[in-house]
């Protein structure tokens, strides 16, 4: 296909799309206006009013979260700098559990990693900040063996979010939206 057929079917998918997304809201707005017809003439009960609120919810967040997916395609090839994590945990407080992670196709294939209903394809985190895989007792990975290819080829030695000074050990500030990890872990109480 030529610039010319390349940049007409592209101009034909945009309009194809703006024709989809227009027809989809109108088609949204006629079952929203029989919703509350039916709720006005007692057909919905005020639990199913509640329903509907959650599904509303749930096409919003929906609407809002675009999939994201990591492209590596054999995350067991993947390798990064080794690091000696363990005895850098106390000072860097395992803050590359609290970066955003994405998963792979062949990560959703395995089955062995959850991830977030509302940003799909990413590691979930807990409300402490970090991954749900960071094992809070002991600071390492409990799904280590499964873990994404992120993961694995990450390195925090020039990253200025964990450290000002990788070789003499001085980390970076903690973000004031992370609970330090020695706080979490039974290591240091």
């Amino acid at each position: 296909m030529d610039e010319a057929g390349l940049q007409a079917a592209l101009a034909q998918l945009a309009q194809d799309h703006e024709r989809t997304r227009r027809g989809v809201a109108e088609l949204q707005q006629q079952f929203e206006t029989l919703i509350e017809i039916m709720i006005a003439f007692g057909t919905l009960r005020p639990g199913h009013a509640d329903l509907i609120a959650k599904l509303r919810q749930r096409v919003e967040i929906a609407r809002r979260a675009p999939v994201e997916l990591s492209s590596v395609e054999d995350k067991h090839t993947v390798t990064g700098e080794p690091i000696d994590c363990e005895s850098r945990l106390s000072l860097c407080q395992a803050r590359c559990c609290s970066f955003t992670v994405q998963l792979s196709r062949q990560d959703l294939e395995e089955g062995e990693l959850t991830w977030e209903i509302d940003q799909p394809y990413r590691l979930p985190r807990l409300a402490d900040g970090y991954c749900v895989n960071l094992d809070r007792g002991e600071g390492g990975c409990q799904r280590y063996e499964h873990r994404p290819a992120t993961c694995r080829s990450y390195s925090c030695r020039s990253d200025k979010r964990v450290w000002l000074d990788f070789d003499a050990r001085i980390p970076a500030p903690m973000p004031p939206t992370l609970i330090a990890l020695d706080r979490l872990t039974r290591r240091d109480r």
